[in-house]
């Protein structure tokens, strides 16, 4: 069997790219041999007469789009998105960024109700749901293959653009952990309205990333 065939359709198997490893796992190439073909690969899709690419985006590599063919993909992909309201692209974000998120903790993030969002996203088949084991046997919601197809990006390709303006929920609790043993004296108030403004410049910069995206 012709080795780099064997690279391509594991690399082209997921969506969620493979790193590596993985790949010197499945097939049982060394290093050297799996680097050199990856190099190949990348090199012959960058040619003219290929409309996707293999891109590395973190550790793992995948296959992508050309920028310039991309509007001929989309006459095959639903497109929802233009008809997407600011609430449910901010809605959108969120579950994207979090992934697996109940709508408790949607609305943590947003700091409103997201009912009415979370159905429209779920109609136009860009969240999906599934019951999960915890009281009261909420719904966790996730983003579907289609929306990776329409904003033509892998899972991993999206953690890092929304990651990287976006905080997470650990490094805000952090901050205020830290003011408490600092011995901060805020009243209530303040810190609700502080805790108000987390909240709302988080799902703003959620909002704006999904914006750029979907450009």
């Amino acid at each position: 069997m012709n080795k780099t065939s064997i690279i391509e359709a594991l690399i082209f198997s997921t969506n969620r790219g493979l790193d590596l490893t993985q790949l010197i796992r499945f097939s049982d190439f060394s290093k050297t041999e799996v680097e050199s073909i990856l190099l190949e690969i990348q090199e012959r899709y960058e040619k003219e007469d290929h409309g996707i690419r293999l891109k590395r985006v973190g550790k793992k590599y995948g296959f992508f789009t050309k920028e310039e063919y991309a509007e001929y993909v989309e006459r095959l992909v639903r497109r929802p998105v233009d008809k997407l309201t600011p609430s449910q692209l901010e809605v959108l974000a969120i579950v994207a960024k979090n992934g697996g998120s109940t709508k408790t903790q949607v609305e943590v993030v947003r700091g409103k109700d997201c009912s009415n969002q979370l159905l429209e996203l779920l109609l136009s088949g860009l969240l999906k749901r599934k019951r999960v084991k915890a009281p009261g046997r909420p719904y966790a919601y996730t983003v579907t293959d289609n929306f990776y197809e329409i904003f033509k990006m892998s899972d991993l390709e999206l953690f890092e653009e929304l990651g990287e303006q976006a905080p997470s929920d650990n490094e805000d609790n952090s901050e205020e952990e830290k003011l408490l043993n600092d011995g901060d004296t805020k009243n209530t108030s303040d810190d609700k309205i502080s805790e108000e403004e987390k909240k709302n410049e988080r799902s703003q910069e959620y909002t704006k990333t999904m914006i750029e995206l979907k450009k």
